[in-house]
């Protein structure tokens, strides 16, 4: 089932409309890099009024369409694993880049550390903070 008829299902299951602005606002998402702040979400879709980017962007949290990286107080969205391979990230403190990044070693780590303590992990989800290579110089 490709991306959009998910979310047509997933929107129609828990009761909510399908909207030309909700269309809008999730193919964006699906075509970033990375995560966007909510502003800059705005300043790029200006067809949409900025209460209905808003109201759809809540309602994409509560809906679990989307989830939120944060950095410090500050927050930005993407589309969640639902529609998006598992991956964490790295924020550069100085330009405030976020890079998204995937690593099998990483995940045999938590899956070793999982099992020597006895735990059971659900979900989890790793930000390294530290300076890009184009701050680094």
């Amino acid at each position: 089932m490709d991306s959009e008829t998910k979310l047509k299902k997933l929107l129609k299951d828990k009761g909510y409309s399908i909207t030309k602005p909700r269309l809008i606002v999730f193919s964006f998402l699906q075509n970033m890099d990375g995560p966007v702040s909510v502003a800059e979400l705005a300043k790029s879709l200006q067809d949409i009024d900025k209460v209905s980017i808003y109201r759809t962007i809540d309602l994409f949290e509560s809906a679990g369409i989307i989830h939120r990286v944060w950095t410090g107080f500050k927050s930005r969205v993407e589309l969640s694993e639902e529609f998006s391979e598992h991956h964490h990230h790295f924020t550069c403190v100085n330009c405030g880049k976020i890079i998204s990044f995937d690593s099998a070693a990483l995940e045999k780590s938590l899956t070793s550390l999982e099992k020597s303590k006895g735990l059971e992990l659900t979900h989890h989800s790793v930000e390294l903070t530290g300076y890009c290579q184009a701050c680094r110089g």
